[in-house]
């Protein structure tokens, strides 16, 4: 075994690309990934992910924790990979969603930098909040301070990346503030126990004598398919400079929790605009052979990345261009470029 064959950080080189790499190498071992007290392991088999374990969960579900873990650190380590199998889906599809999560997680974390914080409630006794909706008003009776972001999505039973979510829209409403240390007493939830405190890392899996049962992981919800064709070509840069979308959040670096400078910008206009990215890349995988999808991911992340950074529209547009240049250079034929181009202009018209 190999210590420390690849290794980095989050914010340096997001984890889905070092695995990737890792997986085209066929490789066999485990990622060792770490935030603070939280610890996590991926194990992978002649490059396919196989198996994932955390304090809280194990499968997939560990997969989709450690990628809200934005200023963790990772390291890989060769093994014989004599690991269970929980996991069965392919890897494309598990990075993409890892991916996905990472660049809400982005936006949300600017006013939510840790789940271990505790949302306390600004109302008054008896003050009703306007605009809130069941959801948030649910989470407004169980925001007293005892609970912290991730044992109320324990509690609730909800993804933890949901939970936050609906946590953002009351901070951004003045409605919660988050504090560092639990206060208050422990709201009452009708057939719920407390969430237990955090379990260790159980020991690293060893060898199994003979082939371990395969357990059929929970379903990940993805978007629906798009049955359109893709391509965009020259003609292409006639996209409008800015298009519309129907996302509402708000992006400020938080006063407690020091992050690396981003360019000022528009909340509202970065979330429109990073769901925009998504809107382009589910047409061109509809109007793409398959082979070519990993193309449109990666151009994708690169446009997330630049609107990150603060190049507006323009990084959206520059996404559509980039995907008809792919598909020209990639050997798409003719017809498939046409209703490519046809398709992604149709996105900026509407």
């Amino acid at each position: 075994m190999s210590q420390g064959l690849i290794q980095g950080s989050m914010r340096e080189a997001p984890l889905p690309d070092i695995i990737q790499l890792v997986s085209q190498g066929g490789k066999t071992g485990c990622f060792h990934i770490a935030e603070e007290l939280h610890k996590a392991r991926i194990y992978l088999k002649d490059g396919r992910i196989v198996h994932a374990v955390s304090n809280d969960c194990e499968g997939l579900d560990a997969i989709y924790e450690v990628a809200l873990w934005l200023d963790g650190h990772y390291h890989f380590e060769e093994s014989d990979g004599g690991v269970e199998v929980t996991i069965t889906k392919p890897n494309p599809s598990i990075l993409m969603e890892m991916h996905r999560r990472m660049d809400e997680w982005r936006v949300i974390s600017q006013k939510i930098p840790s789940l271990d914080l505790h949302p306390h409630t600004t109302l008054l006794p008896g003050e009703t909040p306007s605009g809130v909706n069941p959801r948030e008003a649910r989470l407004l009776a169980l925001a007293t301070g005892y609970y912290t972001v991730a044992e109320l999505a324990e509690v609730l039973e909800k993804p933890v990346l949901n939970i936050a979510k609906d946590l953002y829209g009351l901070v951004m409403g003045g409605h919660v503030v988050l504090k560092g240390v639990r206060s208050g007493k422990r709201p009452d939830i009708p057939g719920k126990p407390a969430p237990a405190a955090e379990k260790p890392l159980p020991p690293p899996v060893q060898p199994a004598p003979e082939a371990a049962p395969v357990h059929e992981p929970l379903p990940v919800p993805e978007p629906p398919p798009v049955t359109v064709p893709m391509g965009l070509a020259p003609e292409a840069a006639a996209l409008p400079a800015e298009p519309e979308m129907p996302v509402r959040v708000e992006l400020r670096p938080p006063a407690a929790a020091p992050r690396p400078m981003v360019p000022a910008q528009d909340p509202v206009r970065l979330a429109k605009l990073t769901n925009f990215t998504q809107r382009i890349v589910q047409t061109a995988k509809g109007a793409l052979p398959p082979e070519h999808h990993e193309m449109v991911h990666r151009l994708q992340a690169k446009a997330n990345q630049q609107l990150v950074a603060g190049e507006g529209p323009e990084a959206v547009k520059n996404l559509a261009l980039a995907v008809s240049r792919g598909a020209v250079d990639a050997g798409c034929d003719g017809e498939t470029v046409k209703n490519l181009n046809a398709h992604l202009k149709a996105l900026f018209a509407k």
